[in-house]
């Protein structure tokens, strides 16, 4: 196995041309895989090369999809770490491994449980807008 291996796994599994690889392209800020897509590349990666990825930390890599009013107000996981870049060469020595080699510093992530209440309140608040809305229109 060699880096070609790799270059052509991330180009089928990502659309990522080969051009613009190279062994020390950051995936994420480099390529533009973030979000689902980092995670769908990952699963798919650890499914195709047998790599156990039990140490492997998202939020080291890689944002997260979506819009969350929550993290307005709170940090999301990867915005209280340091990026730590995942690139080709990484992916060959992992898959090499069959497992994730890389160490993360010590760390402390914070509870979503703040940045969920917020959005759960976000929601039950235009739950209840759309409600009155349907009362008035209904009456």
């Amino acid at each position: 196995m060699d880096i070609r291996d790799v270059y052509s796994f991330i180009e089928q599994n990502q659309g990522v041309k080969l051009s613009r690889l190279k062994p020390a392209s950051d995936l994420c800020f480099d390529l533009g895989i973030d979000g689902d897509d980092f995670s769908e590349l990952m699963t798919a990666f650890s499914e195709r090369y047998s790599v156990n990825l039990d140490s492997y930390r998202w939020c080291f890599h890689h944002g997260e999809e979506g819009w969350n009013i929550g993290a307005l107000f709170f940090p999301a996981p990867y915005q209280q770490v340091r990026h730590i870049p995942v690139t080709p060469q990484v992916l060959l020595d992992a898959a090499e491994a069959r497992c994730w080699l890389l160490v993360y510093p010590e760390h402390s992530i914070s509870s979503r449980a703040a940045e969920s209440a917020v959005n759960c309140g976000v929601l039950l608040g235009l739950l209840g807008l759309v409600a009155v809305c349907a009362l008035f229109s209904l009456g």
